[in-house]
């Protein structure tokens, strides 16, 4: 029975170890990942536009970087045009006017989203439970 008990524990063991060895590694080790680069800022990009619908301002939404307002030059442009509600990565340089970062472009790319947010149609989306509530819910009868 001991021997028994020993063999069941040691193929857990193995099985343990095999499964994690056979998992992809960690994206942070992914030899394929961009490397960083401290002129990139990732962010979404927020369009105003006047009643004829021109643009008249730009700005990049940035968790790290806070608000940058985007000089609206050629390239300024065609990423406001094109970019508009998107997750982007945009290499440039920064200045800061009057207590406001600007952001010249050089170039961009758009980005997928950040992971962990569904929007309300994702099937995979977790739902509430639905049923009656615990303790104290409208369900419960106060009388």
């Amino acid at each position: 029975m001991k021997k028994l008990a020993i063999l069941v524990f040691m193929a857990a063991v193995f099985g343990f170890v095999g499964v994690s060895i056979a998992q992809k590694p960690h994206p942070r080790f992914d030899p394929n990942r961009p490397k960083f680069d401290p002129n990139t800022i990732r962010g979404r990009v927020i369009v105003e536009k006047d009643a004829d619908g021109n643009i008249t301002a730009a700005q990049l939404e940035s968790r790290r970087h806070g608000t940058c307002n985007i000089v609206l030059d050629e390239k300024g442009k065609e990423l406001a045009e094109k970019m508009a509600d998107k997750f982007v990565a945009v290499t440039g340089k920064t200045e800061i006017k009057d207590d406001q970062k600007w952001l010249t472009v050089e170039k961009y790319s758009e980005m997928q989203g950040p992971q962990g947010r569904r929007g309300p149609d994702d099937p995979n989306r977790p739902r509430r439970p639905r049923g009656p509530r615990g303790p104290g819910g409208p369900d419960e009868g106060g009388e």
